[in-house]
């Protein structure tokens, strides 16, 4: 609870099976409790006056919220209410392939800011673009630490790659969405060249793993896989080493990645797929270099414009990745996140 005195925090604890997922969506059992316990809230509040609410991360709830959002109006009438969802592009736009799941989508959205009477807080600017009556403000990818182009050799120490090597780094869970399939395809053609080096700091799913298996027993001197725990102190080390950041997103993952400003901070870099939010931040930022999901010959070429920039250029690309980090810090967040709920 924000800038409140005297509030009593209420705990909701409820017994669940995650069927060994790391995470899954609310229930509408589930966020009727947490209904309950905002009333509780709403009660103490009353004699305050107007309240903002902040629902956060909307994507993880997005169903039980829209068949609760009438009750949440009736129950919850002194709040002023504000909705944050990381991904909305179907609100302006829909793919050809997921034209059905769009529909439903943006139905549900619409549906649940207007039934509850709240407006949106996006972190897609393509959003504010539109005419969207319902849309509140736009909040940056926020991020934090000591990400810095200076940490490049202590990195590099850390993977037990040279200074003259190319490094492309992938970085978290590598799975479909994260494009494991694509980099294990298109590694050997960028192996061509000795000095190319590819880091991968996280686990293998399992469908993808005797496949990258088998690629680093092809290629031992150019591959540095991190299957382990990697401390938060580390991060910026390995972002630091790279001279490109990976982002291969497959087509249906359309948002985009805290990633993204950590690497711009880094002063590396992206080599992206080029659809969605990612794609477009780095076009339209100046932050690397695009290429076609699946499409191993614009990944090449996507590739030798990054390893054929001039000097000037080299320094015109981390400029430009540390002015999009500027947009992106806790500071510029929290006067967002302030400005949207003051409208």
């Amino acid at each position: 609870m924000v800038d409140a005195a005297g509030l009593t925090p209420r705990v909701v604890a409820v017994d669940t099976d995650l069927g060994g997922a790391w995470m899954r969506n609310l229930s509408e059992a589930e966020f009727a409790l947490f209904v309950q316990a905002l009333k509780g809230i709403e009660a103490e509040l009353a004699p305050r006056g107007r309240y903002g609410l902040v629902f956060m991360a909307l994507d993880d709830y997005l169903k039980a919220y829209a068949l609760a959002a009438l009750q949440l109006r009736r129950a919850l009438p002194r709040a002023i209410i504000r909705c944050v969802k990381y991904r909305v592009e179907y609100l302006f736009s829909i793919r050809p392939g997921a034209r059905l799941r769009g529909l439903v989508l943006r139905t549900l959205t619409r549906w649940a800011i207007h039934a509850s009477g709240a407006r949106l807080i996006a972190f897609d600017e393509r959003l504010a673009h539109q005419a969207v009556s319902y849309f509140a403000g736009l909040l940056p990818d926020p991020w934090f630490g000591p990400f810095s182009p200076a940490l490049r050799a202590e990195g590099r120490a850390l993977l037990g790659v040279g200074a003259d090597d190319f490094v492309l780094l992938s970085l978290g869970k590598q799975d479909r969405r994260k494009g494991i399939d694509f980099l294990i395809d298109v590694f050997p053609r960028a192996a061509q060249d000795p000095r190319v080096k590819l880091a991968v700091v996280g686990t293998i799913a399992a469908d993808f793993a005797q496949a990258f298996e088998g690629l680093k027993r092809r290629f031992p001197a150019q591959i540095v896989h991190v299957n382990s725990f990697v401390p938060e102190a580390d991060l910026p080390k390995y972002f630091s080493a790279a001279n490109a950041f990976l982002l291969p997103y497959s087509a249906d993952f359309t948002a985009t990645s805290g990633t993204l400003a950590r690497a711009a901070a880094s002063g590396v870099p992206v080599l992206a797929t080029d659809h969605g939010l990612v794609g477009y931040r780095v076009k339209t930022y100046g932050l690397g270099a695009t290429f076609g999901v699946g499409d191993t010959n614009s990944f090449i070429e996507a590739l030798r414009r990054l390893r054929s920039r001039s000097a000037d250029q080299q320094d015109a690309l981390r400029t430009a990745g540390l002015q999009f980090a500027d947009r992106c810090s806790l500071q510029c967040f929290e006067a967002s996140m302030r400005s949207a709920l003051s409208i």
